[in-house]
């Protein structure tokens, strides 16, 4: 099942989903904007964010329990070694993997957008990182 199977999906998308990307592509560069594309029955937000000094190319695919599991971000240009990055170059933002009770991912709270945003603040500490050798954020537990 995907967004676009069920009512409640589709519901989701255009009353929440939808307007909040709009929102924040109306305030971005065209080289910055969420591009949405439908691939396999799920939706992928393609985009680019620059957080300090380079710019990363990124997917954030909404897997087809979406929103109730969580969205998958990877990286699609090449990364250093990173304890925080997943095989596949996935981010590590959501504990992946982990039961719904202790997912930090919030249905009735999180977005698709606040998915980018966290992958924005990921990228600005892998950044951190690397010139400081230390994670600024806690640990995902």
């Amino acid at each position: 099942m995907s967004l676009f199977d069920t009512e409640a999906g589709k519901r989701r998308l255009l009353a929440v989903e939808v307007p909040i990307l709009e929102r924040y592509n109306a305030e971005r560069a065209d080289d910055y904007k969420i591009k949405v594309v439908r691939q396999s029955g799920s939706l992928v937000l393609r985009y680019r964010l620059k957080p300090m000094h380079n710019v990363y190319e990124l997917e954030t695919r909404l897997p087809s329990g979406y929103p109730t599991l969580p969205p998958e971000t990877r990286v699609v240009t090449p990364l250093k070694f990173c304890p925080h990055l997943l095989e596949g170059q996935l981010l590590c933002m959501w504990r992946q993997g982990s039961t719904r009770e202790t997912n930090r991912w919030d249905p009735a709270k999180f977005t698709c957008v606040f998915a980018v945003q966290a992958a924005w603040r990921w990228l600005a500490c892998y950044e951190v990182w690397h010139e400081t050798g230390e994670w600024p954020l806690p640990e995902a537990v």
